[in-house]
């Protein structure tokens, strides 16, 4: 079946959105010596897909990730996950957003002792339930509504606007204009307009993806099996409390060791381990 021509506009749209918004998620990870992994060709991977497999073995394809240690030669650990989506139309967001969730969250759960950042980059038309579901969910979210996609690409000359009642003829003038291949220098302008005109909402998400990268351990609570509660501000405390620690009265044997960490961004890591020395390697990871 052929595809309508609002399908064939739309598609270019939200190609050109994702490439659009590569600019200041690759800027953030060149200032923090981060790799940035997208969709394309990779030695690590391997074929052009960007997929990563979760907690229950199943494979994901994802948008972008940004990767602590990674190379075009080996995979980093994740610092983050961010997914893109372009919907023109609000029947449809609800479902883009379960489907992002279903995404990504259990691959976090297999990074939970490293919280990677959850961020969702979307445009065109997504109800509020949409985007606060995603919210609810730890998501960070950035959001820029179609209007201002329209108007980017009027400024310039350029008309990408259409809707359920435009007519196919009227739809396949404008994506045979906006797509001609001379455009190239006029669609970079665009691309400027966006980033320009969306900079405050841009600025916020990197922010939070900033203060969840460069985020600081406030305080690590330890709590052994016995009961007494131990509080300490950094990982060298933690870890000598750790290996100083004995089983009291000697006839008890030690269950688990639960540590919390708590970060300055609002963070939480808790877990539980069975042996000591698998406590202090969590946190020698976590310095």
């Amino acid at each position: 079946m052929a595809k309508s021509q609002s399908h064939t506009l739309g598609e270019f749209i939200g190609a050109f959105f994702e490439d659009l918004m590569k600019k200041p998620i690759r800027d953030f990870a060149n200032k923090n010596g981060l790799f940035f992994d997208t969709i394309g060709p990779r030695k690590a991977r391997g074929g052009r897909k960007l997929t990563w497999t979760d907690v229950h073995g199943s494979k994901h394809d994802l948008d972008f990730v940004l990767e602590k240690g990674g190379t075009e030669d080996t995979i980093g650990e994740p610092v983050a996950f961010i997914e893109l989506a372009w919907r023109r139309y609000t029947k449809h967001s609800k479902n883009k957003a379960q489907e992002i969730s279903g995404a990504v969250n259990p691959i976090c759960e297999k990074y939970e002792l490293r919280k990677p950042f959850k961020g969702a980059i979307l445009s065109g038309q997504f109800t509020d339930n949409s985007l606060n579901q995603l919210r609810n969910d730890d998501f960070h979210v950035l959001y820029i509504p179609f209007e201002k996609l329209v108007q980017a690409f009027s400024t310039h000359g350029l008309d990408i606007d259409f809707d359920e009642d435009s007519k196919e003829t009227d739809v396949k003038k404008k994506y045979a204009a906006v797509s001609k291949k001379s455009n190239k220098a006029l669609l970079e302008k665009v691309r400027e307009e966006i980033l320009k005109t969306c900079e405050p909402e841009i600025n916020q998400f990197v922010s939070e993806l900033a203060a969840s990268y460069n985020r600081k351990i406030k305080n690590i609570c330890i709590l052994p099996l016995h009961g007494k509660r131990i509080e300490v501000v950094n990982v060298e405390k933690a870890i000598d409390f750790i290996n100083g620690y004995t089983d009291l009265p000697e006839t008890y044997t030690l269950e688990y060791i639960e540590v919390i960490v708590t970060y300055n961004n609002g963070t939480i890591i808790q877990c539980q381990f069975k042996e000591k020395e698998e406590a202090v390697e969590f946190l020698e990871r976590i310095k």
